[in-house]
């Protein structure tokens, strides 16, 4: 790897952590969240800090290229994070439905308190 793309690439890598910590700390992310993306965050410079990391697990995968490697980490990453965001999801729309219809029927209750006192 080249002296310039592994400082770009370093670059780019802290720029990135710098960029997730901030809006991290900026908009107040749940721990768990926070965690996944500092983890993400610190892959990215590990990356490109020790680029021999990534040409050894290359090899040691039978992997064509380093890129194809990160490109298969990334997307596995964000994979998991997108079926964990599904089931938060999932579990939020059960929630809300709980919710509306415990609305309801208060509401219901209400009503029918003030037709009764008529």
């Amino acid at each position: 790897m080249s002296p310039i793309l592994r400082i770009l690439l370093i670059v780019a890598a802290v720029f990135t952590a710098y960029w997730i910590l901030s809006r991290i700390r900026k908009h107040k992310v749940k721990l768990e969240d926070a965690i996944f993306w500092v983890c993400f965050a610190l892959v990215l410079v590990v990356i490109g800090i020790f680029p021999q990391i990534l040409y050894w697990l290359t090899n040691l995968l039978g992997i064509m290229s380093p890129a194809n490697l990160v490109f298969l980490i990334m997307i596995f990453l964000l994979i998991a994070k997108i079926f964990m965001l599904s089931i938060k999801n999932s579990q939020l729309e059960d929630k809300i439905e709980v919710l509306a219809a415990e609305v309801a029927l208060a509401e219901r209750a209400k009503e029918k308190e003030r037709e009764k006192n008529k």
